[in-house]
Formats: structure tokens, C-alpha cells, sequence
């Protein structure tokens, strides 16, 4: 997936089979698409968005476009069937199905869904299809078959949810805050690093927006924004070597190299320029 985003792109979705590994083992990584994984054999030891996950045989996982991913650990038989959706076929995929669009943001604090034997071997199935479906060269036609068919695919992951005991009918205010939070997080990382930009934005106090986050997660508001920022400076000074430290933080949003260096090190034990070094 890494090395045809363009494909991604142009096509709008795009289903990769025969996946053996994660990317980037031990370190974090955000990508601009939604991915559904289905997981055929195997298992992955993971965090999703700083939290510790497992995903089983037959699990199904959906990750929404901009959240964290870091792999640690996979068996050595994991085999797994990518879907990696582009940002505009997202958008009209939500225009066109808005409440299961936006029902998959129950997924952010449990990304994964087991599925038994017959649950798997429909999903499966049903992937087939829209891999299928995802070679066809008539782009508005596809667009509309890949609709339908992820409608499908949403409305029955809804229902082996309930049928495993891990529905959830309706978000909480605090879980939708946080929710809020973290996209605004995705957003505004480049301009500000500070709680109170955050708690503004929802019209909220810093003190009380700050005790909801770290209530509903057990993580302050602050580690949440520090650790989005530290991540996505590791993606650069990792995969955009032909930038220099500098132009790294300019383009995070730091006054300069030093400021930059300073939060570098007092988040990962070392300078920028010691973190490429070691790669």
C-alpha cells in the first residue's frame, strides 16, 4: 500500500490480498486513507492510537484515515485482505450513506471485531466482491457497485456486533468529545500544541476539557497532542530524508530547529538528528 498511494488515489478504493506483514514494526504511522483489515490467519500485536490492541484470526478491523497505528509483533502464518479508501471516495461514500459512515467511529477505542466461522466466510466473501468490483474500469460505475457493496459489508459488521455482545447503541457526550478532540488534533497539530487552543474550540474551560479527556481515556489532553506531534515528526525524519531538520520543524509548526530539537528529545530521549542517525 506504501508504494502505489497513487493507485489508491485514482482509483479511489483499492483491495491488497496476500498481506504478511505489518509496516514499520516498532514504530508509528498514520496514513491518509481508511483501511479496513480482515485478518485471515495469524495474529498482530499492535496499539491503535496509543492503546494496546490484538488482533485475532477472522477479526475484522476498521481504522478511520489520520489515526496511529504501531505494529510490534505478528505470527509468522499472519495473512491479511486490506481495503484502503482515498479521502474523496470517502466523502462520497459518507454523502451517500451518512449514519453507517459515521456509525464506524464506534470502532476508534475498539477497532477490532471478531467474527466467527460463517461471520467470516460472509465478510470474506463479500470482499471478494468488492475487490472485484474495484478492477472495473468504468470509474462512476465502480464508485456506485463499491457503494453498495460497503454498504452491505457496514450493515452486517452492525449486526455481528450485536450478535457478539459488543454493540453499542449511542456515543456518549464524552465519548463524542473526544472524537471531536482527536480529529481536531489531526487538523490544527501544525498551529498549536496547547490545551487551551483544544478546549477553546468546543467553547469549553482548559480545566474541565482537560478532566473529560483524561477521565474517558486515562490519558491527558496534553500527552494526546504531544503524541501526535511526536509521531508525526518520526514519519518525516524517517521517510522524508531529503528534508533537513530545519525545514522538519517549520513544517510542524515550530519557531525553529532548536524549539524543535528541545521537544524531540524531551519526548523520545534523543535529538532529530540522532533519531535518523539510528535508522
Amino acid at each position: 500500500m506504501q508504494q502505489q498511494p497513487h493507485v489508491i488515489e485514482e482509483r479511489g478504493l483499492v483491495v491488497y490480498d496476500g498481506i504478511h506483514n505489518m509496516p514499520s514494526y516498532d514504530e508509528p504511522f498514520t496514513t491518509p486513507y481508511m483501511v479496513i483489515t480482515l485478518n485471515v490467519k495469524g495474529w498482530v500485536r499492535a496499539e491503535c492510537d496509543m492503546q494496546p490492541v490484538y488482533f485475532q484470526p477472522h477479526d475484522i478491523a476498521i481504522l478511520p484515515p489520520r489515526h496511529i497505528l504501531c505494529a510490534h509483533e505478528s505470527s509468522a502464518d499472519y495473512h491479511a485482505i486490506l481495503i484502503a479508501m482515498s479521502v474523496p471516495f470517502q466523502e462520497e461514500m459518507k454523502r451517500l450513506y451518512p449514519d453507517i459512515y459515521l456509525d464506524n467511529f464506534h470502532y476508534i477505542h475498539q477497532p477490532a471485531i471478531p467474527l466467527n466461522e460463517e461471520q467470516f466466510a460472509t465478510v470474506h466473501q463479500l470482499i471478494l466482491m468488492i475487490q472485484t468490483v474495484s478492477r472495473i474500469d468504468n470509474s462512476s460505475r465502480r464508485w456506485s457497485m463499491l457503494g453498495d457493496l460497503l454498504n452491505v459489508l457496514f450493515l452486517l459488521l452492525q449486526d455481528y456486533r450485536q450478535q457478539n455482545g459488543i454493540n453499542k447503541e449511542q456515543l456518549s457526550a464524552h465519548e463524542k468529545l473526544f472524537i471531536r478532540f482527536f480529529k481536531a488534533i489531526t487538523e490544527h497539530y501544525t498551529e498549536s500544541r496547547e490545551v487551551h487552543f483544544y478546549a477553546d474550540l468546543f467553547h469549553l474551560t482548559p480545566k474541565y476539557f482537560a478532566t473529560i479527556i483524561k477521565q474517558h481515556t486515562n490519558t491527558n489532553a496534553l500527552e494526546w497532542i504531544n503524541g501526535y506531534v511526536t509521531i508525526q515528526a518520526k514519519m518525516l525524519l524517517r521517510n522524508q530524508m531529503q528534508l533537513t531538520v530545519q525545514e522538519i520543524a517549520l513544517q510542524l509548526g515550530f519557531p525553529d530547529q532548536a524549539s524543535f530539537s528541545r521537544f524531540f528529545k524531551t519526548h523520545t530521549g534523543m535529538s532529530p538528528t540522532e533519531y535518523r542517525a539510528q535508522l
